[in-house]
């Protein structure tokens, strides 16, 4: 990074088909944005935002209330190109290769992309102890399937949370765009399957399910984004999406309190509860 300050030229940021994880590329893109405006060498580095999304602000949900038009607006005021249904062929030194697909997955645009900087969320798949097991137990890009209650339902002493776990797309899209798992959405399902798995072993029945609720703030550089979804996953409930300088704030007090929180051992707090609960929003039901 200090390199391209020094001798600034084109970045490339997003992610490759099979990711799902976009939110970091989208914040990465606008941080890197502020940085590059605040050493003033912005104006020397174009750069291009690459996704498989089939638009911008999709991030694997089918959006997050106006996450379409909030994205574009800022990449459009931050001159931030874009390529979206963008299907990542080759990465050289230097340059890379960019098939944009129709509907159908058919190419209909090939872009070659010079870059002197470059970060890409790359395509998940499932933890390497369940991965190569076999089709009752994981979906064939290794990730383990669970029900309702993080269990798997072949075999049902076997749990899963978090990344590892099977999310089915939410929708049909031309290039493979995998379902985030947010941190209060794993949070949501380990305290399920806690739950369960103590119901199992005092032989009471398995009813826990997690809510699967999404609280995120996103920093933009200069600003910052709020989203609530609950659930993660449509249809919800709620879709909430705010923006300010607020958000960036709130991001940086909520990362110190939570490091704080996690060194020490210390339990979620009742004051973090009953926040949360004024909003609705619970971990299981």
């Amino acid at each position: 990074w200090r390199h391209l300050l020094k001798n600034p030229g084109p970045i490339v940021v997003g992610a490759v088909q099979g990711a799902s994880c976009f939110g970091p590329a989208y914040e990465f893109a606008f941080i890197m944005n502020r940085a590059l405006r605040k050493a003033k060498v912005r104006d020397r580095v174009p750069m291009t935002f690459v996704t498989p999304e089939p638009y911008i602000g999709h991030m694997g949900l089918g959006g997050v209330g106006d996450s379409k038009g909030l994205f574009e607006s800022e990449f459009r005021k931050n001159d931030i190109k874009w390529i979206t249904n963008a299907r990542v062929k080759s990465i050289s030194k230097g340059k890379m290769l960019v098939e944009q697909v129709d509907d159908n997955a058919e190419t209909i645009k090939t872009h070659q992309l010079a870059f002197d900087y470059s970060m890409l969320i790359p395509a998940f798949k499932g933890v390497d102890c369940v991965a190569n097991l076999s089709e009752d137990l994981v979906n064939p890009r290794g990730f383990l399937k669970v029900d309702e209650f993080q269990r798997n339902p072949a075999y049902p002493n076997i749990y899963g949370v978090g990344v590892c776990v099977a999310i089915p797309p939410v929708e049909a899209t031309a290039l493979p765009v995998g379902v985030p798992k947010t941190g209060y959405m794993i949070e949501s399902m380990a305290k399920a399957a806690v739950a369960n798995i103590q119901a199992a072993l005092e032989e009471r029945p398995i009813e826990t399910r997690a809510s699967l609720n999404a609280v995120c703030l996103a920093d933009m550089g200069h600003t910052g984004a709020a989203f609530v979804a609950l659930p993660q996953i449509p249809p919800r409930n709620l879709a909430w999406m705010k923006k300010g300088r607020w958000v960036q704030i709130a991001k940086i007090a909520f990362e110190k309190y939570f490091l704080f929180r996690m060194k020490r051992g210390l339990p979620e707090s009742f004051y973090e509860r009953c926040l949360l609960r004024c909003f609705g929003i619970s971990k299981i039901k």
